[in-house]
């Protein structure tokens, strides 16, 4: 038996405080870091709140599920982004989100609601994990959770997985940096099991020290587009310093396959593809990653870059392994479609797995080529939409935009997309502060398509 010296003994002795008072001293740092945007931001909610129902009106929107009631002595509220609305088997809609006053504050944590109307009324949040104040976050050491998603069984068991941030372990950021935790529920919401860990595979990406988990972010809704029906995801992957001089952040994907066995957390399969040395990338950022489904059964993936325009990667089999990606043109031998680092996701314009040929997409149609920062005002958004032609090397061309919100900033498209009654609903977090609904119907795709386009049979 190894015989423990005295440096040996104090050290494993004295480490638990000294951990504590490392831990100690990031919180503090933490909320002194963000003390002036959460006042700020709270001053300027409350000033504002006896105009939201008038403001909340701003984008026209068909449904309502969430506004603000700038309380944060309650609840961490003001800001509200990463909105997923999905349904269950029994035609329950609900929704999942990520909250707290400020992005990346001490109350960070990830909200609930559901809905038995088809939407058009939804209970007050439930916080399923994270910190509701930011009085709970200074007393658990700041164990935010964020970015979480659903997964629905065959039977309607649900699955939400997140990030869960563990004190003192960060990469380059606290909200990104976590381990994958999971829980579920089979009684529609009303209960929920405990948090377990779903085990994630190291990336040479990673950090270096293997104590520091890995930095990522799920930021769409799984779909059933994977091998077999079963869920697949993209994942934005953030690189740590270290790989900076090559890129920040890479696009990888996760098949979830047996989600319809109903297994326990630890005994999900969880499988990551296009890892390491074959992550996504062009240029130094490429990340948030969106999925649709073609008619000739490959899929089309859109992902956010810095280089002025998004960028696009296929998979023909079932997101196993995926193309080079390349700058997103509104057709073969046209221009970039301009855009700078903000979300521009992409839907099937008659569902989420549809395979219609019909598809729509966000972007901002402008980017300073002149700027010395991809982060540029996320102003007026457009909806683009995109028809599928199937000798095109880029496999989704796109109509000239037409303006969508026209709010002059702050418009960051975290959002989510369902069918209600054979309606399409385009969910997302209006200045991420309310959390809306609103129909996508035919007059976004009123534009004639040109003969190129007559891909059916």
């Amino acid at each position: 038996m190894m015989k423990l010296t005295t440096p040996i003994l104090l050290f494993l002795l004295l480490f638990p405080v000294i951990a504590f008072a490392q831990q100690k001293a990031d919180v503090e740092s933490w909320q002194k870091e963000y003390a002036d945007r959460f006042q700020s931001t709270v001053v300027r909610r409350l000033q504002q709140k006896p105009e939201f129902a008038e403001d909340v009106q701003f984008s026209k929107p068909d449904y309502f599920v969430f506004i603000p009631s700038v309380e944060p002595g309650k609840l961490g509220d003001t800001y509200d982004d990463h909105f997923q609305v999905f349904d269950t088997p029994n035609g329950n809609l609900f929704a999942l989100w990520c909250q707290a006053t400020v992005e990346g504050a001490l109350d960070q944590h990830v909200s609930f609601s559901r809905s038995f109307d088809k939407g058009k009324t939804w209970e007050p949040p439930q916080v399923l994990a994270g910190n509701r104040t930011i009085a709970e976050g200074l007393a658990n050491g700041g164990a935010i959770a964020s970015w979480a998603f659903p997964l629905v069984s065959i039977s309607g068991r649900i699955y939400l997985l997140y990030n869960q941030f563990v004190p003192g372990k960060v990469s380059t950021n606290r909200q990104h940096t976590g381990l994958m935790m999971g829980i579920y529920s089979d009684d529609n919401g009303d209960t929920w099991t405990k948090p377990e860990e779903i085990p994630m595979p190291r990336s040479i990406n990673d950090p270096p020290d293997s104590a520091i988990p890995s930095e990522w972010v799920v930021w769409q809704k799984p779909l059933r587009l994977g091998k077999n029906g079963n869920y697949l995801v993209g994942v934005s992957r953030y690189a740590h310093p270290s790989m900076h001089s090559k890129y920040r952040t890479l696009t990888e994907f996760i098949h979830f396959d047996n989600v319809d066995d109903n297994p326990p957390i630890k005994n999900l399969i969880v499988r990551w593809v296009q890892t390491n040395d074959k992550a996504l990338h062009i240029g130094v950022h490429c990340e948030e990653p969106a999925i649709v489904k073609l008619p000739d059964g490959r899929l089309f993936c859109v992902m956010r870059t810095g280089i002025g325009s998004p960028c696009w990667t296929l998979s023909s089999d079932d997101g196993e392994t995926w193309s080079e990606p390349k700058p997103l043109l509104m057709r073969d031998g046209g221009e970039p479609i301009p855009h700078p680092m903000s979300p521009c996701p992409i839907y099937d314009a008659k569902g989420n797995e549809a395979a219609s040929g019909l598809y729509f997409m966000f972007a901002h149609n402008t980017f300073d080529k002149q700027s010395t920062t991809p982060w540029q005002n996320r102003g007026p958004l457009f909806l683009f939409a995109g028809r599928f032609h199937k000798d095109a090397e880029q496999p989704v061309w796109f109509d000239a935009p037409k303006p969508f919100i026209d709010r002059p900033s702050n418009n960051s498209f975290y959002t989510s997309l369902t069918v209600l009654d054979g309606k399409t609903v385009l969910w997302y977090p209006d200045q991420k502060f309310y959390l809306l609904g609103k129909y996508i119907d035919e007059t976004y795709f009123d534009a004639k398509p040109d003969a190129a386009n007559d891909w059916k049979e």
